[in-house]
C-alpha cells in the first residue's frame, strides 16, 4: 500500500508543473477504504480515458508534450505496479551501465528517481571514456512518443513475442501493456511523457537492449535515451553501433541520425559553455557593472549555443546572491526578464530567483515584470501556450500582478487545462480586468467528457468554484462525485510563499540542501548569507519546519512536507474561492 500512495503523490503528475498542481490529497483518497472502492469499481464509458496535454517549452523554440493521465486509469496502473513493484524495479536495474537507472526510497521528491543526478553526468562521461580512442554516441529517436506499448510486454515477459501467448492475460507483460493502453484511448503507439511509471517501463525496455549489447560496463554510458560507448578502433565502433541499432529494432526503435555518430576522442566531457558561466559567477557580482558583464557573457554563450539550457543555467549560479544589492536592482531585473522572453523554458528558474529575492527584500519592479509576462503570453499564442506560461500565471497569483487586455484575451482562448485553470483563478482574484471572456471555456465544461482529454478542468472549475457548468456531469460520474464529496483537490489554492524556490526545479539542489543544514544545524552555512539570521525566506521555511510533526526526516522528505503535508492558512497568498474549501 504504501508503494501504492508513494506512486499516487509523487510518481503521477509531472514534475515540471508549478507545485499547486499537486496529487498528495488524491494519493490519501485513493489508500482509504471509500477510494479503494470508488476507483477499483469505476469504469470509463467507452473503456479507455484520456490524458490532459502539457506543453513542456524547451530551448530552440522546441516544444515536448507532457501528459497527465487520467486518475482512474493512472491508478489502475499504479496499483498493479505496486503489486509487482519488486520484480519490475529489479528488471529496470538489469543494465550495468545505466546513469538513469530507476531507484525507489519512498522519501524522494519523486516516488522513482535516477540513480546519478545530472550534475554528476560530466564525471561519469569522463571515465567512460578512459583509454578510448573513439566514441560511439546514439541518440534514439522520439523514445516515448515511439515505444510501442507491446514492446514493454515483450521486455517484461519475452514469451508475448511469440503468437501463442499473445492474449494471455496472465503474464503480467500484458496486464501493463492493456494498462498503458487504457491510458490513452487504447493507442499502442508512445506512451505518456511526465509520471514515473513510464519512466520506469522504459528503463526496463533499454535495459534488456544494454544486457544484449554485451560491450564493457566501464566504458559504457546511458543517461535515459542516450548512449555513449568507448572503443578502441572506429571498427570496433561501427560494429557496436549496427549490434545496438538492432537491438533497438526488436523492440521497434531507432536511432536519430541527426544526434548519433561516431568520432575521435577526446572530446569535453562538460560544454564549453557550462564552464565560462561558472568561472563568471564566482568574481563579486554585488556590483552593478560585475552583474552586467555575467549577463552580457550569458547572452554571448546563448549566441553560440541556441538550443542550450545556458539562461537557465546562468540564473541557477545566481542562486548563491541571497538578495542584490539596491544598485543591482535594476540590472539583475532586466536580465531576468531578457531570459524570459529570449530562451524558452527557463521561466521556472526565473520566476523562482524573483520570488527567492524578493522573500529576502528585493523590491520588484511590478509594473517590468507585469509587462514581461504580458509579452509571454503574446508570443506563445503562434504555437500555443506552454510551460513558461503556466509559470508565468503562477507568479501572478503569488504576487498579485494583473495582465493586460490582449493577454487576457489570449488566455481565454487557449486548449490547455492547467493554463486554463490558472487563468480562471487569476480572474477570481480580479487579475485578468479586462479582456477575459469565459464563453469558450463554458462551451467545452457544457460538452465535458470527464474520461476525456479535459477532465482536469471539468472538475477543477467546479471544484474551486470557478464555474458550474460541469456540475451535473460531475455529480453524474461515480468517480468525480466521489472525489468532490471527499473534498480532494488537484490543485491547491494557498501555498507557501516560498513553494516554488524549494519545489523541484526551482533553487539548485545542492542550495536547498545547504539551506536546510543550516537549519538544522547539520552543518555551518556554506555562504555567511545563508544563514537564518541573515537571509528572511529561511526565518519562514524554519518556522514551518517547527510547527511540523518531530520526526527523522531526509531532506527530500523536508521539502515534501513543507509542500505537501503543511497547511498555510498564516500565509494567504492565494485566493480563497467564495462557497469552496481552500486546500487544507
Amino acid at each position: 500500500m504504501m508503494i501504492y500512495k508513494t506512486l499516487l503523490a509523487r510518481g503521477y503528475f509531472p514534475k515540471e508543473l508549478p507545485p499547486a498542481f499537486s496529487t498528495e490529497e488524491f494519493s490519501k483518497y485513493a489508500t482509504t477504504q471509500k477510494g479503494r472502492g470508488v476507483l477499483e469499481g469505476y469504469s470509463p464509458a467507452e473503456g479507455f480515458t484520456e490524458g490532459v496535454r502539457y506543453q513542456l517549452a524547451l530551448p530552440g523554440y522546441l516544444v515536448r508534450q507532457l501528459q497527465i493521465p487520467h486518475p482512474a486509469s493512472f491508478s489502475g496502473l499504479a496499483r498493479l505496479t505496486s503489486r509487482h513493484f519488486r520484480r519490475l524495479l529489479t528488471k529496470a536495474g538489469q543494465s550495468k551501465f545505466s546513469k538513469s537507472r530507476p531507484v525507489y526510497t519512498g522519501t524522494s521528491q519523486r516516488a522513482i528517481r535516477s540513480l546519478f543526478k545530472p550534475s554528476n553526468l560530466a564525471r561519469e562521461r569522463a571515465a567512460s571514456r578512459a583509454g578510448g580512442s573513439y566514441l560511439l554516441k546514439l541518440d534514439i529517436s522520439q523514445f516515448y512518443p515511439s515505444l510501442y506499448t507491446h514492446a514493454i510486454g515483450w521486455a517484461i515477459d519475452p514469451a508475448l513475442r511469440h503468437k501463442a501467448n499473445w492474449q494471455s492475460k496472465s503474464l503480467l507483460g500484458k496486464k501493463i501493456d492493456q494498462c498503458m493502453m487504457k491510458l490513452q484511448r487504447k493507442i499502442s503507439q508512445g506512451i505518456p511523457i511526465g509520471n514515473d511509471i513510464s519512466y520506469l517501463l522504459a528503463e526496463i525496455v533499454l535495459s534488456q537492449v544494454d544486457r544484449a549489447l554485451k560491450v564493457p560496463s566501464d566504458r559504457a554510458y546511458r543517461w535515459f535515451d542516450d548512449y555513449e560507448v568507448s572503443c578502441d578502433t572506429r571498427e570496433e565502433a561501427e560494429d557496436i553501433q549496427a549490434r545496438l541499432r538492432a537491438e533497438l529494432g526488436r523492440f521497434r526503435l531507432r536511432a536519430n541520425p541527426l544526434k548519433s555518430g561516431i568520432t575521435e576522442l577526446p572530446r569535453p566531457a562538460q560544454e564549453e559553455w557550462q564552464q565560462v558561466l561558472l568561472g563568471a559567477s564566482r568574481s563579486s557580482l554585488r556590483r552593478a557593472e560585475a552583474m552586467v558583464a555575467f549577463f552580457d557573457t550569458a547572452f554571448r554563450q546563448r549566441e553560440t549555443n541556441p538550443e542550450s539550457p545556458v539562461l537557465l543555467y546562468a540564473l541557477g549560479l545566481l542562486f548563491s546572491i541571497a538578495c542584490p544589492d539596491s544598485q543591482v536592482a535594476s540590472v539583475v531585473q532586466s536580465g531576468v526578464t531578457q531570459a524570459i522572453l529570449a530562451e524558452p523554458g527557463v521561466a521556472q528558474k526565473a520566476y523562482s530567483l524573483l520570488t527567492y529575492w524578493y522573500l529576502n527584500g528585493l523590491k520588484l519592479d511590478r509594473r517590468l515584470l507585469a509587462r514581461t509576462i504580458d509579452q509571454v503570453v503574446l508570443r506563445h499564442k503562434a504555437m500555443g501556450v506552454t510551460s513558461d506560461v503556466s509559470w508565468a500565471l503562477a507568479f501572478c497569483v503569488e504576487q498579485k500582478l494583473s495582465l493586460g487586455r490582449e493577454a487576457a484575451r489570449v488566455l481565454s482562448e487557449c486548449d490547455d487545462d492547467c493554463i486554463l485553470i490558472q487563468a480562471l483563478h487569476c480572474h477570481a482574484g480580479g487579475l485578468l480586468p479586462k479582456g477575459f471572456a469565459k464563453d469558450k471555456i463554458a462551451d467545452v465544461l457544457r460538452q465535458i467528457d470527464l474520461d476525456g482529454e479535459h477532465w482536469l478542468l471539468g472538475y477543477e472549475a467546479l471544484r474551486q468554484g470557478f464555474m458550474s457548468e460541469t456540475a451535473t456531469a460531475v455529480k453524474a460520474n461515480s468517480l468525480f462525485a466521489g472525489l468532490l464529496s471527499s473534498s480532494v483537490t488537484f490543485y491547491q489554492s494557498q501555498l507557501p510563499p516560498y513553494a516554488s524556490v524549494v519545489h523541484q526545479g526551482g533553487a539548485p539542489e545542492w542550495v536547498v540542501s545547504s539551506w536546510l543544514d543550516s537549519l538544522s544545524g547539520r552543518r555551518v552555512a556554506v555562504r555567511e548569507e545563508w544563514s537564518p539570521d541573515r537571509m528572511p525566506m529561511l526565518r519562514m521555511i524554519g518556522e514551518s519546519l517547527a510547527r511540523l510533526p518531530e520526526a527523522s526526516r531526509s531532506k527530500d522528505e523536508t521539502i515534501v512536507s513543507l509542500l505537501g503535508a503543511l497547511r498555510l492558512t498564516e500565509f494567504p497568498l492565494g485566493l480563497e474561492e467564495e462557497g469552496y474549501e481552500s486546500y487544507g
